[in-house]
């Protein structure tokens, strides 16, 4: 008989069942892990080495070194040679003996001066050709020539010839600082010369020179200080986190594949989201220590070598940044540290081994180095449109607050915060997918062989993409309209370049590698394009939900514009295209600017990308991923963000329908309007009046049409919502497993 009073111990199968039933990760099961994986990491010697030992042995080393480098820094005099000094007046002087004359240039002692008489240098060769050949061989840093028409004050003027010539090596940093000490003599010789010969004539000096103009600073000894660092400090920090995160995060999953480990702790009683947030946190914490350690070490060493070099402000010496003010960055620091961990850990999970692991660490910094970088431009600040950039938004955060501007940063706090924690929480959802799907952790073992994947490519062809084909057809786009773009020199001037400009990308550069890929990878060329008739009333609908969505997507590219104001510059080079299609006959417009565009984009993201990236019913993949390619096609900045978001739209639409046609006459809708507001709200239509009015912009829509379009595209938009997800769209993944050869992550769910 069974004991009533006696509880057989749980299996690790039913541990996980019960804790998944509980519906939350267990807050005991994280911290096992993350102490487990927290002592693995310090009994490794290595990590001990990057994360402690080499911060405090790396920076004072390189700062010896720079000591040392700096003794051989030091300026040091230049050679010049004047030729022709028979030529110069008396008054006022410009050279005596060997150095020019001792109001000219305070430092003197840095200008060795060597003069030559004009008939000296003469030989077989010009004048010109021997002092180009002394700054060339390095005899002389650089050669000032007076010319003998410099004698004659009334070639002085008119003719070209008598100009002194200074002649000088750009290819040598040693000349160039010669160039530059000898123009600052010869700027203040022609000043003296202009007083002499105006107090000469007569001529009140206060005349030419009415006000002194003086500069001062007023800001604090520290306030400067803080406005240094702040720029400094967040980048060095926030590199060391990226680089931080990485390597531990190889080692806590691709040193467990190596170490066969990660079977194990995968069997365990702990659920995947629990081991995910256990390795997050370990990386975080390695990623925090490693970016504050180095640099604190970074900090106190350059402090000191800065002061010894005497490099800094107004008193020639950098001091350490603010303490109180740098807390800051602290703050900053956990939520980026956690968002490259989780990066790191995601990216990590598809490496077999520690060293393929770190293939994957420059991609990993090429993509998130530039948000890094942009905060460093020269008069990037935080604004609302800065504010939404990923990491860089937090940068420019802490920036104001180590810079004292805290109302500034508290206003743009919550836009910073939200952003930042879309960002972490979308990197740790992808972390914890990767772990998931066995296919990532432990797939992909077999000998990749080119010949095999070219007859697999061709022999096991199905009717839609695969999710890697698909990305490499956005990939393949992407490139091809960047060099593209690289070729167009000038923006055409007339209707008829406007058309080639048009047709050349979109013909040669994304319809047609879609439509070869189409053909080559698939068996389907209409299921692979998603070209089949929906149910008839999206048709309509989806006509009527592009004109009623315009005005919103009209205000939404103003709002944009508003956040992110073009260049003057752009304007005035698309001024010509804009006049040619205002002046262009209107269908010959709406064929090349909406038609056009609508067939051969939406074919390739949401026919033959879309189709490839919603295999394994992943349709929020297939609708972001698609939109961000969307997006990314259209190259300039405000047109970008626009089209993304028009991307979800479209996205959502295709994946409703489960036909690439609804999406292709929404697209066409909203362009023919976008490109057809200025002729209606000009034309003598009585209507125009109650859809638009005239800006200093151009033509806007009245509000209370803005009002009635929402409401409509509301209701279609309920209508697309209560549709039916078409039934096609999982015929691929059906094809896709009832083959022999597949993928390892369809072989594992073909055998669940």
């Amino acid at each position: 008989m069974s004991n009533p009073l006696y509880d057989p111990p749980q299996t690790a199968k039913q541990k996980r069942r019960a804790a998944k039933l509980a519906g939350r990760p267990r807050l005991s099961a994280i911290w096992l892990i993350y102490a487990r994986e927290m002592r693995d990491q310090l009994r490794d010697r290595r990590t001990l080495f990057t994360i402690a030992v080499l911060p405090i042995l790396l920076y004072p080393i390189v700062g010896t070194l720079l000591l040392q480098i700096a003794q051989f820094t030091q300026q040091h005099p230049t050679s010049v040679c004047v030729v022709g000094t028979e030529h110069l007046p008396d008054v006022p002087s410009l050279v005596s003996e060997d150095a020019f004359a001792a109001d000219l240039a305070p430092d003197a002692q840095q200008l060795r001066v060597v003069t030559y008489r004009w008939k000296d240098v003469i030989t077989d060769h010009t004048v010109a050709e021997r002092a180009s050949d002394w700054v060339r061989n390095g005899l002389f840093d650089c050669v000032v020539m007076v010319p003998p028409a410099f004698a004659e004050p009334k070639h002085r003027l008119s003719d070209q010839d008598a100009s002194i010539r200074l002649l000088y090596n750009v290819a040598s940093d040693q000349s160039m600082v010669a160039r530059d000490r000898v123009t600052g003599v010869l700027n203040t010789w022609r000043g003296g010369w202009i007083r002499d010969r105006l107090a000469s004539s007569g001529v009140d000096l206060d005349a030419i020179e009415p006000f002194r103009l003086s500069d001062v600073d007023i800001a604090p000894e520290r306030t400067r200080e803080a406005a240094l660092w702040s720029k400094l400090l967040p980048f060095i920090m926030l590199v060391w986190a990226m680089t931080g995160a990485f390597y531990p995060a190889i080692d806590l999953v691709a040193g467990e594949k190596e170490r066969g480990t990660l079977e194990t702790l995968l069997c365990s009683p702990a659920l995947r989201s629990e081991i995910v947030m256990g390795k997050l946190a370990t990386v975080t914490t390695f990623s925090m220590m490693t970016a504050i350690l180095n640099a604190s070490s970074m900090l106190v060493t350059s402090s000191f070598v800065f002061r010894q070099i005497g490099i800094g402000s107004v008193d020639n010496t950098i001091g350490a940044p603010p303490m109180a003010p740098m807390l800051w960055l602290l703050v900053a620091l956990v939520p980026l540290s956690a968002l490259f961990s989780a990066l790191a850990l995601a990216v990590a999970a598809m490496a077999r081994s520690s060293k393929e692991g770190q293939y994957y660490l420059m991609p990993l910094m090429m993509v998130t180095l530039p948000l890094v970088m942009l905060p460093m431009l020269p008069g990037t600040s935080l604004t609302a449109g800065t504010s939404l950039i990923p990491v860089t938004g937090m940068f420019l955060l802490v920036r104001a607050l180590v810079e004292g501007q805290y109302v500034l940063a508290l206003w743009h706090l919550p836009i910073v915060a939200v952003v930042t924690g879309v960002c972490l929480w979308m990197a740790a959802k992808w972390a914890h997918k990767q772990f998931e799907d066995e296919s990532v952790l432990f797939g992909g073992n077999d000998q990749w062989e080119l010949r095999h994947w070219v007859r697999h490519l061709w022999r096991d062809r199905q009717t839609a993409a695969t999710p890697g084909q698909a990305i490499a057809c956005g990939a393949i786009i992407l490139v091809a309209l960047f060099f593209g773009k690289l070729a167009v020199t000038e923006m055409p001037t007339t209707f008829s370049g406007i058309a080639q400009l048009v047709l050349m990308p979109q013909i040669g550069m994304i319809l047609a590698p879609t439509l070869l890929m189409a053909t080559v990878l698939t068996t389907s060329l209409r299921k692979s394009l998603r070209i089949r008739m929906p149910y008839w009333p999206t048709l309509p609908l989806a006509v009527l939900l592009g004109a009623s969505l315009h005005p919103l997507y009209v205000t939404l590219a103003s709002w944009i514009n508003q956040m992110y104001p073009v260049s003057e510059q752009a304007a005035a080079a698309m001024k010509p295209f804009a006049e040619q299609i205002t002046t262009a006959p209107w269908l010959s417009v709406v064929f090349l600017m909406a038609l056009v565009p609508a067939v051969c984009e939406e074919l390739a993201f949401r026919g033959f990308i879309f189709g490839g990236l919603q295999r394994g019913k992943n349709a929020v993949r297939a609708v972001v991923v698609t939109a961000i390619l969307f997006g990314i096609s259209h190259g300039v900045l405000q047109q970008s963000i626009a089209a993304t978001v028009m991307g979800l739209l479209l996205g959502f639409i295709a994946l409703r329908t489960g036909s690439v046609l609804p999406g292709i006459l929404l697209h066409l809708t909203n362009n023919a309007l976008s490109v057809s507001m200025g002729r209606i709200a000009n034309s003598q239509w009585g209507g125009a009046s109650m859809m638009f009015h005239t800006t200093a912009e151009g033509p806007q829509y009245q509000p209370l049409w803005l009002v009635a379009c929402v409401a409509i595209a509301g209701i279609c938009l309920w209508w697309f919502i209560t549709l039916n997800t078409h039934p096609a769209d999982a015929e691929a993944d059906h094809i896709e497993l009832d083959n022999t050869i597949v993928d390892p992550a369809t072989r594992l769910m073909a055998s669940t």
